[in-house]
């Protein structure tokens, strides 16, 4: 599954458009396929450490790959992904840029924070590698 992108509006952070990119770029070298009951790590990243606009965004995994896609305000509970470890919290979009590079170890510093099981951001992190 690959994330539902937009294209960049006037007034966006200037890295959600690599965000997406990136995110795209591993779901599909690595897909995650079919999520229901498969998910096996997940984290939701609202992305409002900003005075740009960003989306939020739920990352997860399965035993295939890595799948995502935005998180807006009204998604209906059954398509809202969960697994048996998860993470999210708030971020700066240039720090989840980071973090998808692997140059941060996780999204929130700069002002964010995040919380839940710490096994989740390695995890994902190990699809996102060299992209």
């Amino acid at each position: 599954m690959l994330g539902e992108r937009r294209t960049e509006r006037p007034g966006d952070d200037p890295a959600v458009a690599t965000i997406e990119e990136l995110l795209d770029r591993a779901a599909t070298r690595h897909n995650a396929g079919d999520w229901r009951g498969r998910a096996a790590h997940v984290v939701t990243i609202c992305a409002c450490v900003t005075l740009k606009a960003s989306p939020d965004w739920i990352i997860f995994d399965t035993e295939d790959g890595i799948g995502w896609r935005r998180w807006p305000d009204d998604l209906p509970d059954e398509q809202i992904i969960h697994a048996p470890l998860e993470a999210g919290g708030h971020a700066d979009p240039p720090q989840v840029l980071a973090w998808l590079r692997g140059h941060a170890p996780d999204p929130w510093a700069d002002g964010g924070d995040g919380s839940g099981d710490v096994e989740v951001l390695p995890a994902l992190q190990r699809w996102l590698a060299n992209l």
